[in-house]
């Protein structure tokens, strides 16, 4: 499925003005060729040319003109790193599938992770968060997916491969973001989860900035209807908007999980493998899983861990809504959670940066704070709070566009640590 139309909106200062409709993000020239990409173990990381595009199972949409040939690999902890290559003019019809066995290691090696510049907040396979240069020694040999963020560049991911008892080493380069864009995400039914390059951004209806120019791969994902997926490209200081209207699942053959937790900002695993975040008011929809028994674990900071089971059936939808109890060390600390609209604000309490919004912190020492939001073409909103120890505490800003005349152009590129914000309230793509 694929949205009906995706409008271009040059913004100054956000006066939005229409120019017209953008290529639709289904081509003119015919229907997208689909590729399915399965993986066994589920759960593996997936690139495509270097792009991040998520966790398997997923779809990826090729252009129906591409005669291109494609680079494809797929990771897994504790597995080996699997290749491919795909051109989209081998297909026959509309849609084809890989699926990738994916070999266990039993051997340890070392990872060595630099970055340049250096000081990027780096992570391994979604946690494991240091900054660069760091190495990791005894780390799983096979593959691993590798990311750097640094503030005002863009974020850096690949997947190395650690050899059996050697070393592998890699070196993240980042690019500063400049003449940052816009997305708004829409859905029918809302509420999707919205993806944009592997990583959540809130639910529908969202307007997300901060986005830098180029294509991005969006995924929409709600439990009860088929995953939608197509390629966006954002010019400099443009809004993309994308109104999609979703299809419900027929006949699946997997199921889904819906996860929510109190408080929020919850690390989701399913059989071990790390799945999202719960956000505010927007519980985790993992979509095609395999029917049977599964393993559903939560965890968060200065909070005892949740664990159930749960029994999967194709079609049906399992809800998972976990009470985690404070620990007893939490006394001098409390959970706070902030929102804006839109939503990819950068968070500063304190006047030191943790994030983009929707973001959940989960140990903020008790007492006053100071909570600055700052988003290109928007006004810088301050407030203060006080926070109650154990208490958890939600905050949500509108914010307030820019003056009509102050240009898009003399946006301050503003971006937070994004790897805060995967700590505190990001998703991968399940």
């Amino acid at each position: 499925m694929h949205a009906r139309v995706a409008v271009l909106l040059t913004v100054s200062a956000l006066v939005l003005v229409a120019i017209g409709t953008a290529s639709s993000l289904q081509e003119n020239d015919g229907p997208r060729r689909l590729l399915r990409i399965e993986s066994v173990p589920a759960g593996a990381a997936v690139m495509i040319d270097n792009l991040l595009i998520g966790l398997t199972p997923v779809t990826y949409p090729f252009s129906p003109s591409d005669t291109e040939i494609h680079s494809i690999v797929i990771s897994a902890s504790g597995y080996r790193v699997f290749r491919t290559t795909y051109s989209p003019e081998t297909t026959q019809g509309t849609s084809a599938s890989i699926t990738a066995t994916l070999e266990p290691t039993l051997s340890w090696g070392t990872l060595v992770v630099r970055s340049q510049p250096s000081g990027a907040l780096v992570t391994v396979d979604n946690a494991r968060g240091q900054q660069a240069p760091w190495t990791y020694p005894e780390i799983r040999a096979g593959g691993h997916l590798v990311q750097a963020f640094l503030s005002g560049y863009k974020p850096y991911s690949a997947i190395v491969e650690v050899p059996d008892g050697g070393t592998a080493g890699i070196d993240a380069t980042l690019w500063p973001l400049t003449d940052v864009g816009i997305i708004q995400a829409k859905s029918s039914p809302g509420g999707a989860d919205v993806y944009i390059d592997g990583i959540f951004r809130g639910s529908t209806a969202v307007t997300i900035g901060n986005i830098d120019p180029g294509t991005h791969y969006v995924l929409l994902k709600s439990v009860g209807f088929q995953d939608w997926s197509d390629l966006v490209t954002l010019r400099p200081r443009e809004m993309a908007i994308i109104d999609v209207p979703l299809a419900r699942a027929q006949y699946p053959s997997a199921g889904f999980i819906h996860v929510g937790s109190d408080p929020t900002g919850a690390s989701v695993f399913i059989d071990g493998i790390f799945y999202g975040k719960t956000q505010p008011g927007n519980p985790l929809d993992i979509t095609g899983v395999p029917p049977g028994e599964h393993s559903v674990t939560l965890s968060l900071e200065n909070y005892g861990e949740f664990s159930t089971t749960v029994n999967v059936r194709p079609g049906e939808t399992t809800y998972v809504n976990a009470t985690l109890s404070p620990l007893a060390s939490r006394a001098a600390t409390g959970t706070l959670q902030v929102m804006s609209s839109p939503s990819g604000a950068n968070v500063f309490i304190d006047n030191t940066c943790q994030g983009i919004t929707p973001l959940t912190i989960a140990s903020l020492p008790a007492g006053p704070h100071t909570l600055m939001l700052t988003l290109a073409g928007y006004q810088p909103h301050s407030l203060s709070f006080d926070l109650a120890p154990g208490a958890v505490s939600h905050l949500e800003v509108a914010l307030a566009p820019e003056p009509t005349s102050v240009g898009m152009t003399s946006w301050p590129v503003i971006v937070c640590l994004v790897a805060m914000s995967l700590v505190a309230g990001r998703r991968i793509i399940a």
